[in-house]
């Protein structure tokens, strides 16, 4: 059985072979060849070679050589080609033909053209630009795109407001989505920036005053507002779900605060989550061990006139807010999809709760860890995707990041260098620019988001 299988291999060989070489007067001749550099003679490896009247494309060797039958009788024409270097046509003619091989085809190096391509970067879209005035501050909303402009800053200012910046001569403009005004209005005093409260509303806060801004009969209409008021009983509610408003207690000296629900008809407050930076509490509330006994005395007697614990009364005793390692805590509450979302970056984690049923889960973040992470997220108000800040030298990049699994979308990177005002709207990335040591105005730009 083993020999008869032994035969058959031996058969089917030969029939292949037979196959191959066989040419069409029943001669098994070949022909030998060899493709090399016309200018060094190194072979050419990986060479097409086309013979005429036959279906079959050949492909050299390492060392530049090929075969195929031919009865060196009649003629052949043979097409051989390679990346770099020019087609090569030979005739073989069979009665000048002599089988000494291998035959040498010699093959000219060659330049390739490729078509011009022109490479275009798309410009960021100029939103606003003025000859006169300066771009303080912008927020797009669905009303349109509101514009806070100026003529020139304050240079001055007195001591409570050394490092603020406040706008002279500042307007208030709406643009359309074409970007063209629909309405200005002047305001009142020197400005610092502008607000937008839990309802999408713009706010100007000024310098002692701040106004609501609304559409009333095709012009602004400004609402006065106290300033006061402004920081401690609006800007405090950042969100809105159905039948609750949404804000936390931070203040700027304590690290720890908490995430609330409110409902204003029943007046019923509902806490979402604590937020707390556990080293930086620590620190704080260490402070009461290296207070004089004296110091101590007076903190154990606040506590008990206060009911606040004495190591809390201790770190503003010694103002350890003011100090170097004094850190707050980042954990902005965003509501993605109807889901409750605290990016609460102290814990390494988005921690989401439903509106109704509470708590859901947490899932693990770690963006806040890369170099350049600003601390600061920004949410596009029209689709409520939310995207991470990084800066680092000139460069400003954003990165979207996924509410649901905590993972990172491509990285997109702002054209100019140091924008201000960062804003995310509808898709686009809006943003003030100012070309250093350039005589053009504070100008806002827009980018898409890719």
């Amino acid at each position: 059985m083993e020999r008869m299988r032994s035969l058959i291999r031996i058969l089917l060989v030969c029939v292949a072979f037979g196959f191959l070489f066989t040419t069409c007067d029943g001669q098994d001749r070949l022909f030998h060849g060899r493709v090399v550099d016309a200018e060094d003679g190194h072979p050419l490896s990986g060479a097409h070679i086309r013979v005429a009247g036959h279906a079959f494309v050949l492909v050299s060797d390492p060392s530049g050589r090929f075969m195929f039958p031919w009865d060196h009788l009649g003629t052949r024409t043979i097409v051989v080609s390679h990346i770099g270097y020019a087609s090569a046509e030979h005739e073989l003619i069979g009665k000048e033909f002599k089988d000494e091989g291998p035959h040498f085809i010699r093959m000219a190096r060659t330049s390739i053209a490729i078509p011009e391509v022109l490479i275009r970067v798309t410009a960021p879209e100029v939103v606003y630009q003025s000859d006169d005035l300066h771009v303080g501050d912008h927020f797009p909303t669905e009303d349109g795109l509101w514009v806070l402009v100026y003529d020139r800053p304050q240079m001055w200012h007195k001591e409570h407001d050394a490092g603020t910046q406040l706008f002279k001569q500042a307007r208030l403009h709406l643009l359309d989505t074409l970007f063209r005004e629909r309405m200005s209005c002047p305001l009142p005093e020197r400005v610092r920036q502008l607000h937008r409260d839990h309802q999408g509303r713009i706010i100007v806060e000024g310098e002692y005053t701040a106004w609501l801004a609304t559409v009333q009969d095709d012009h602004i209409q400004l609402h006065s507002l106290d300033r006061q008021w402004l920081h401690t009983a609006v800007l405090p509610w950042t969100d809105s779900i159905p039948g609750a408003l949404l804000g936390n207690t931070s203040i700027p000296t304590y690290p720890s605060f908490d995430h609330i629900a409110y409902d204003p008809l029943t007046k019923e407050q509902r806490l979402i989550c604590s937020v707390e930076d556990r080293h930086t509490m620590e620190l704080f509330r260490s402070q009461y061990k290296y207070m004089s006994g004296r110091d101590k005395v007076i903190a154990m007697d606040l506590e008990l006139e206060t009911g606040v614990d004495r190591e809390v009364i201790a770190g503003y005793m010694t103002a350890f807010h003011d100090d170097p390692y004094f850190q707050l805590p980042y954990a902005p509450l965003f509501v993605v999809d109807d889901v409750l979302c605290v990016f609460d970056h102290t814990t390494d984690r988005i921690r989401r709760f439903h509106r109704d049923r509470g708590h859901e889960r947490d899932v693990p973040i770690a963006y806040h860890h890369e170099r350049g992470w600003d601390s600061c997220l920004l949410q596009d108000p029209a689709s409520g995707a939310v995207h991470a800040l990084f800066k680092r030298g000139p460069h400003t990049w954003l990165r979207h990041v996924d509410a649901g699994t905590g993972s990172m979308g491509d990285r997109m990177e702002l054209t100019h260098p140091y924008p201000e005002a960062i804003r995310i709207y509808d898709g686009y990335v809006y943003y003030v620019y100012r070309p250093f040591g350039s005589l053009q105005h504070r100008t806002l730009y827009r980018e898409a988001l890719h």
